[in-house]
């Protein structure tokens, strides 16, 4: 039986009685939810709150929900789903659907749509000691991170408004201008930290470790996520537990299905050995060796370690360098890459040997010792050149004096981007993300750059300010004016 009407309008209609009468549920074709599917939160809000406040909120939120329903059967009715853009919606159409969720208290539905779209981030940590010298994120030994209590708070928000949309797609990855650009289907876990060190707590000191943050954030918001290290001190006890309980999670089909990707970097960019380059330039030889062999001895330990995970097509190892086209990069070309390869496959080797004549934690018999090997070998055959401009990457460069005609520069399109932001706000035309830093602002993002925007999420750790992002275009504030325009040319369903 048809109980909706599926008339498309480009302006949102007036839906639903006066608010002094009551809500005729039949004339949306659904149920009204009762007093008992309120949540904790709104029903102490209306016993401690207003009540008028609160029967205002309420009554349109019941309106909200009633809509996205109809919504949803349209959708449904019309094999829609591929083609649902949330952005091309009225917001105004289901403003009230989010009460109620305390994550986004003060956020306006065209606020939460433009921070969902693209969600490419939810920093819970930030501040990296690694010191890489091309870091994009122009990562400092900081240490800022979210309490457990307010990344669930974040999760557990974005499920709820999923689960109060029938879990349309509210990330965007329908967008059109996408399909001949690449996107990010991802929401990752740091910015400018190395995954090995995503260790958060609760109130109570109770720890929880990649695999936790991973879990929550599949079961909550629906997203895959990504592992990024670029290795660990190998005699460091801790670190060296932790990577081999997530080696055997992983190694499990249904576990690594919550990540699109597992990469270990591996690039002539590590500290260890700049400083075995700085060494071997002043002429102190045996401690560029030393600095040489430790960086070596490291990636060696961090790929033996993973070896459960070689053969999953979702692991990967990330292999940077200069192209030999580039100018004063001896150290950090192609061919230098080629020579540290060799030195990690012949430790890694050796670990092999070790294993399978002795403890054979990963290495059993020689097949797959043969096997494992070669897949190791191919991993490791594809060096990338296609190296950018952003982050560490220019101070690096000017240090040795490299020059590069081909790398890859991002700053010029930044004032294009935010005079496009500025004309057309949320619906700007091009592929960009958002970013959730540690104390609940929103930032959009691209590769290598940040607006800041005037959106923050309603965390605990809100008053708490994060690091300052690299490379944030300081002149150009995304306000809630902007993003709250009027809509002139979104779609309701009435």
């Amino acid at each position: 039986m048809k109980i909706y009407n599926t008339a498309v309008s480009l302006y949102t209609p007036q839906i639903g009685n006066k608010a002094n009468k009551k809500i005729n549920s039949k004339r949306y074709g659904v149920e009204l939810v009762d007093k008992k599917t309120l949540s904790n939160e709104q029903i102490t809000s209306f016993k401690g709150g207003n009540p008028l406040k609160f029967a205002k909120n309420y009554y349109k939120y019941i309106k909200a929900q009633n809509r996205a329903n109809n919504l949803y059967k349209y959708i449904v009715a019309t094999n829609g789903n591929k083609n649902f853009m949330l952005r091309n919606m009225s917001m105004e159409y289901i403003e009230g659907l989010q009460y109620g969720i305390e994550v986004f208290d003060n956020l306006s539905m065209k606020d939460i749509q433009y921070l969902s779209e693209n969600l490419h981030v939810i920093a819970v940590k930030r501040g990296c000691n690694n010191m890489c010298g091309y870091c994009y994120a122009d990562a400092k030994p900081q240490n800022r991170e979210m309490s457990w209590e307010d990344f669930t708070k974040i999760t557990n928000g974005f499920k709820k408004l999923r689960q109060r949309l029938h879990n349309l797609d509210i990330y965007g990855e329908n967008n059109p201008i996408s399909q001949s650009d690449p996107i990010y289907r991802t929401t990752e876990l740091f910015y400018d930290s190395d995954c090995m060190d995503l260790i958060i707590k609760d109130k109570k000191g109770k720890t929880y470790d990649f695999i936790d943050l991973a879990t929550e954030l599949y079961n909550s918001l629906g997203r895959h996520t990504v592992f990024d290290t670029s290795g660990w001190y190998r005699k460091n006890p801790i670190k060296q537990k932790r990577a081999e309980k997530y080696a055997q999670y992983f190694s499990e089909y249904q576990n690594m299905g919550k990540l699109s990707a597992f990469n270990v970097s591996f690039n002539v960019f590590n500290a260890s050995y700049i400083a075995s380059v700085k060494a071997l330039k002043k002429g102190d030889i045996q401690k560029a060796k030393d600095l040489r062999e430790r960086f070596v001895n490291n990636m060696a330990n961090t790929l033996f370690t993973f070896t459960p995970l070689l053969e999953n097509p979702k692991f990967d190892i990330l292999v940077r360098a200069f192209g030999l086209n580039s100018k004063n990069s001896k150290y950090f070309d192609i061919s230098a890459m080629y020579s540290l390869i060799d030195e990690v496959l012949k430790k890694v080797e050796s670990l092999y040997k070790s294993d399978l004549n002795g403890p054979q934690k990963y290495i059993k018999t020689v097949p797959d010792y043969e096997k494992k090997l070669n897949c190791l070998k191919n991993k490791l055959s594809k060096i990338d050149t296609g190296l950018n401009s952003s982050g560490r990457m220019k101070s690096f460069m000017k240090e040795f004096g490299i020059i590069d005609k081909n790398m890859l520069q991002y700053d010029d399109s930044v004032k294009n981007l935010a005079e496009d932001i500025q004309q057309r706000g949320r619906f700007h035309r091009y592929i960009t993300h958002r970013l959730i830093d540690t104390d609940g602002k929103v930032y959009h993002m691209t590769y290598a750059s940040f607006f800041p925007t005037e959106i923050q999420l309603n965390i605990t750790g809100k008053d708490k300010p994060a690091p300052a992002l690299a490379n944030l275009y300081k002149d150009f504030l995304i306000d809630r004016k902007l993003l709250n325009r009027p809509e002139e040319k979104t779609v309701t369903i009435v």
